[in-house]
């Protein structure tokens, strides 16, 4: 009796043992996942940053433009006025066009955040999907992603 409680002991600890160690590579290949999706996220970031001075330089000049033009209406007679006229509703709708790029920039930077939780949520799919598989011990082609 004594040696079947120690084997089962023996065996349990080795089960339990087993179990661990499936956890700990679990939670390793999620790191490196989730590491890698940091790096992607970084480099995406760093693609929107020069767009996004690109942008404000465009609102600069856009802003001297606009400057120029009233100094030129002050300064040219009435026959020029019709001409400055169409002149400053395309500069206006310039800066709409501004306007809107700048918010699309604003709409990327917190891109970030929604797509780091698309990637969390696909990772834990992927995640049951690899339990299910090694619990059912069911093939790869049998097993789909939970609804």
């Amino acid at each position: 009796m004594g040696k079947t409680l120690k084997d089962l002991f023996l065996a349990v600890l080795n089960a339990t043992l087993i179990l661990v160690a499936l956890c700990l590579f679990l939670l390793l290949t999620l790191a490196n996942r989730a590491n890698s999706l940091t790096e992607t996220f970084a480099e995406h970031l760093q693609i929107v940053a020069p767009l996004q001075e690109s942008v404000q330089t465009t609102g600069a000049e856009l802003a001297a433009l606009r400057a120029d033009l009233a100094e030129m209406k002050n300064q040219s007679g009435e026959d020029s006025s019709a001409t400055m006229a169409r002149i400053q509703d395309r500069v206006e709708q310039m800066e709409a066009k501004l306007a809107d790029m700048q918010g699309s920039l604003a709409e990327l930077r917190a891109a970030p955040n929604r797509l780091l939780d698309h990637a969390i949520q696909k990772a834990g799919a992927q995640a049951v999907i690899s339990v299910t598989r090694i619990r059912g011990c069911v093939p790869a082609d049998d097993v789909s992603p939970p609804s």
